[in-house]
């Protein structure tokens, strides 16, 4: 610097002070260009630290620092964090083609409405690094007065230039990706916005071209600022006041910052509020500029050793003075020189130079002031002195503009490399998948959406389990269902096993939005719905259907008993439809007394509630379904047997109790393992497993399916109060890809939450979990806010939201709720094959049935149940009104199978008709109504609540909507999975066999594998 300058810096009005305001040559991915100089931009990921523990925050600073020294060692550069806001369009654009099943885009949008209800902030961390100067600092203003004067202009850039600085870029974006800000290339619509949004303060629309010049450019950069002493007014082109700008300068700074704590000076930024005229808290949206320079060892020896030599010189002079005296400071200061030098040259110490800025922008005047006051009071807590620049205002928002420069030099610092990294400006929260569906939003540092998909795991190559835990009442069923729903969106099969029965809600959600969908309440009305010889295929029901009647037999009958259930097991399975009932039947009607006995006992059993689902008569009701939807699984009554008891000591009601549930989880287990099903996204979730993991049969359903999940397409969401039970299965805890933690109390049991979500048992996250569903005035719940831990084992604070007020109140699942009070019948059979496993389709679209049928199951819990009376094989017919005149057919989600040559087909109607009709052996049966007494439209769709009609399944122009699987690809070579081999050993685990139960070889003839 010359003698000049340096005077002028003195009395500030340094040279840089008048330079003119830069001029944009070109923007491209990644670059800026000026007619000065050019440099390189890019987008910091944001690092999720809001829990991490010290040890991982002290590893990333080093990390940062280590970094930093590296590749930006002496460099010129420029650190911006602004706030954009996060939109509902966005949100519909990043799911685009994720949905398929129902009216998925009324689904869509009803979350894209709650995105642009909450006008959530988002964060953008941008680097920008100095690559070349391209005019002499000294003669830029001169140039650029003379090319205006005659007419000409410097505004370009060649094409050699451009590619020279792309591959610099790029070298440099390698660099930056690999260290802990995993720094990316920012796109060129994303530095337009950053420059532009200065100059107008207000949301612009940013070119969309890979090279911005020209006419772009000056559309940028028109824009109006006026300074003033304290702060800027920013016009915009009418005129008119677009907002108020006051640019902070960060003055003093302790000699000492804490970190985690008050050192963290630029993550804070999201945390300062203002007190508004009603006594509430609001946000303050603060931005931050810092120009900066790591200075390398040489850089830093010189810097110190001229700071040195100044104190020496000053300490000198001063001894001359008549006082002979020297002030402390100059003395403390030429030591700590000294102790500085040393450890740049011992321990590698490195030292930044660093001038950080603070906007703050209101719409007015007032709210500027407010808002500057809590800025200045905020970092007072923190020890840091922040204040308005006075009479600099111009020149230092006109630092704040990439492509600029440093003109105020004197506002300061030089400080160790952890003091400025340890501000932490990429630290916050980030947590979630990627892509797919949003089901809340961060409540940490850094605001956004977290998105989650239930069915994500199988896809990524990943484990498929996710878990809730926590207390009851605290939104973990609630999130539990808002994850199914999606998934059912997307096309998955996602049958629910509602012990408690109180998640019918979610089936009302799901009819509402046209997903297919029904309560089925397992009682007496279901008949032989869990029977394992109607729901297994012949080789592994000849195995495990008598070990399911043995678990119903009395303690003291089971010894004589195995011989002849296996041997009427055997005869009843050459039967045309075999049935546990057929079983109990040959039982009865033996010639032996004791078999008689046996068979008596048995009968007595399945006659009433419970025990007809297991063995009782079949009363030809479909039931259990493999159609992608939502299935609701009610077992109402189902009374399980506690863990410390002996299977000799369970009651007649638990053992029916155990012995329902083994035939539901097996058509459970049995369809995600299904070879021709596994194409298909599934995904099991059972709300209140700790009801499960006491049984035998439950924690072995859930290892089996958590363990094979990844191979069979299948995911697994559990919900549970019981953090201790799960930690006692290691094979599933292994499996847990994604976690949500509600608040607990026991000690017990929150070590075992901290445990699962990998932070220490240590008092402040202990505390954290006893208090994360406490509202912030101590004396309310709130609900849904919890811990995450997502699939790359970050954590983070979340708040689970549900889009809309209409679905909240179909969800909830207190007693009082209206669809809690509504009974449930079973729905009418589809047209299919009597067995359930039999001939599947290929493929998604050819298992969806029809909409309107989807919605006649949906609503089925309406209806009068049917009685046995057989059913023709006759499909389904669909007509609506909708299409009457027009020449395309009605749009279906699939086509129904055709009927073979012996079978009739109903004709379509002549006339239309709004409800779908089912052909019966007694006449047609009426469609059943609408929850709310409405005839459902023809989509099997319910118009929302806002009295607006959700679009057909059909677009205005009478063109069929079509949807596609969502994994149509087959699996890869190495994901392929022995069924039978697994299923062998699922065998094994959930039913072990005595000698007395296996088959000899030739007790019955060989028999067709059902796929």
């Amino acid at each position: 610097m010359k003698i000049a300058d340096k005077f002028l810096n003195l009395v500030g009005i340094g040279r840089d002070r008048g330079l003119p305001p830069p001029r944009l040559v070109a923007i491209a991915d990644g670059l800026l260009v000026t007619e000065r100089n050019a440099e390189a931009w890019f987008l910091i990921s944001v690092a999720n630290t809001d829990l991490a523990t010290e040890a991982e925050q002290d590893a990333a600073l080093d990390a940062a620092v280590s970094a930093a020294a590296t590749i930006l060692g002496d460099r010129l550069s420029h650190l911006k964090v602004v706030w954009g806001r996060s939109t509902g369009q966005d949100y519909l654009d990043s799911v685009a083609g994720h949905y398929r099943l129902g009216d998925h885009d009324a689904w869509a949008q009803t979350r894209a409405d709650r995105i642009d209800e909450m006008r959530m902030p988002e964060r953008y961390v941008a680097l920008g690094v100095h690559l070349s100067d391209r005019d002499p600092r000294a003669t830029a203003q001169v140039r650029g007065s003379i090319s205006d004067a005659l007419g000409t202009t410097s505004w370009r850039v060649s094409a050699r230039e451009l590619a020279h600085l792309d591959e610099r870029v790029r070298k440099l974006g390698r660099q930056l990706g690999s260290t802990v800000w995993r720094a990316h290339t920012a796109p060129a619509e994303v530095i337009s916005w950053l420059i532009s949004r200065e100059m107008h303060r207000g949301a612009v629309a940013a070119p969309r071209r890979g090279l911005i010049t020209g006419a772009s450019l000056a559309r940028l950069t028109s824009g109006r600022v006026v300074p003033y002493t304290d702060h800027l007014r920013i016009y915009d082109a009418r005129g008119q006041i677009a907002a108020y700008t006051t640019v902070l300068a960060m003055t003093d700074f302790p000699e000492e910052l804490e970190t985690p704590g008050a050192g963290e000076w630029l993550r804070t930024l999201s945390e300062i509020k203002a007190i508004d005229d009603d006594g509430d808290e609001i946000d303050v949206t603060v931005e931050a500029s810092v120009r900066f320079r790591v200075l390398t060892k040489k850089t830093a020896r010189h810097l110190v050793d001229e700071t040195r030599k100044s104190a020496k010189e000053q300490r000198r002079s001063a001894a001359k003075g008549t006082a002979e005296e020297t002030a402390d400071e100059i003395v403390e200061t030429e030591r700590i020189m000294r102790e500085v030098k040393r450890d740049i040259n011992r321990s590698g110490l490195t030292l930044v130079e660093d001038h950080p800025r603070l906007l703050v922008s209101a719409d007015t005047r007032e709210d500027l002031e407010t808002y500057v006051d809590a800025v200045v009071a905020h970092y007072a807590d923190r020890g840091i002195t922040v204040a308005a620049g006075a009479d600099e205002q111009r020149d230092l928002w006109l630092e704040s503009l990439p492509g600029d420069q440093l003109r105020v030099p004197d506002l300061g610092h030089v400080r160790e490399s952890t003091a400025f990294f340890g501000s932490w400006f990429w630290g916050g929260a980030s947590i979630g998948d990627a892509t797919g569906p949003a089901i809340g939003y961060l409540t940490g540092s850094t605001p956004g959406l977290v998105r989650f998909d239930a069915a994500a795991g199988s896809a990524l190559g990943d484990a498929t389990t996710t878990l809730f835990l926590g207390r009851s009442g605290r939104g973990k069923t609630t999130a539990a269902m808002l994850g199914g729903l999606d998934s059912a969106f997307a096309g998955a099969w996602v049958p629910l096993l509602d012990l408690k029965g109180d998640a019918a809600g979610v089936s009302a959600v799901a009819a509402e939005y046209g997903v297919p969908t029904a309560v089925i309440e397992i009682t007496a009305q279901f008949s032989g719905a869990a029977d394992l010889l109607r729901v297994l295929p012949v080789d592994d029901a000849l195995l495990q259907a008598p070990s399911q009647l043995m678990l119903l037999l009395p303690p003291h009958l089971r010894g004589a008993a195995e011989a002849p259930v296996m041997a009427a097991t055997r005869a009843e399975i050459q039967s045309p439809d075999p049935s546990s009932w057929g079983v109990i039947q040959r039982l009865c009607a033996s010639e032996s007394e004791t078999t008689r006995t046996v068979g008596f006992a048995l009968r007595d059993l399945v006659e009433t509630g419970l025990g007809s689902v297991v063995a009782g008569p079949p009363s030809g009701l479909s039931s259990l379904t493999t159609n992608p939807g939502l299935w609701v699984v009610q077992m109402p009554g189902l009374t399980l047997p506690s863990p410390e008891s002996a299977p000799e000591s369970w009651s007649p009601i638990e053992r029916v109790g155990m012995a329902c549930l083994r035939g539901c989880l097996a058509w459970m287990v049995r369809t995600t393992g299904r070879r021709e099903f596994r194409g298909r996204s599934k995904v099991v979730i059972v709300p209140e497993v700790h009801l499960l993991t006491k049984t035998p049969d439950g924690a072995s359903f859930l290892d089996y399916i958590a363990r094979v999940g990844r191979a069979l397409g299948a995911s697994l969401v559990l919900d549970t109060q019981d953090p201790a039970s799960i930690l006692k299965l290691p094979g599933l805890v292994e499996q847990i890809t994604t976690l949500f933690a509600f608040s607990l109390r026991s000690r017990e049991q929150v070590d075992s939450l901290l445990e699962l979500l990998g932070r220490p048992q240590t008092p402040p996250y202990q505390t954290l979990v006893r208090g994360i569903n406490t509202a912030a005035n101590g004396k309310s719940i709130r609900h849904g806010h919890c811990i995450m831990r997502d699939r790359w084992d970050e954590v983070a604070t979340v708040q689970i939201d549900i889009p809309s007020q209409r679905v909240a109140d179909l969800l909830r699942t207190t007693p009082e709720s209206e669809h809690d009070l509504e009974p449930t019948v079973p729905i009418l059979p589809p047209y299919e094959e009597p067995d359930p496993f039999a001939d599947d389709y290929e493929d998604l679209d050819d298992a969806l049935e029809p909409a309107a049928q989807a919605h006649a199951q949906a609503a089925a819990h309406t209806q009068e149940p049917i009685q046995d009376d057989p059913l023709p094989s006759v499909p389904v017919v669909e007509t609506s009104s909708h299409h009457a005149n027009s020449a395309t057919p009605p749009p279906t989600f699939a086509s129904a199978p055709a009927a073979p040559p012996s079978q009739s087909t109903a004709p379509p109607s002549s006339a239309p008709s709004p409800t779908p009709q089912v052909a019966q052996q007694n006449g047609a049966a009426p469609a059943p109504a609408a929850p709310n007494g409405s005839t459902p439209p023809s989509n099997g769709s319910t118009p929302p609540s806002n009295g607006s009609t959700p679009p057909s399944n059909a677009s205005s122009n009478g063109q069929d909507r079509t949807h596609s699987g969502r994994y149509d690809e087959p699996i890869g070579p190495d994901e392929v999975y022995d069924q039978e081999a697994d299923e062998a050993a699922y065998n094994e685990a959930m039913y072990p066999s005595t000698p007395d139960d296996d088959p000899t070889p030739n007790s019955s003839p060989k028999k067709e594998h059902v796929a």
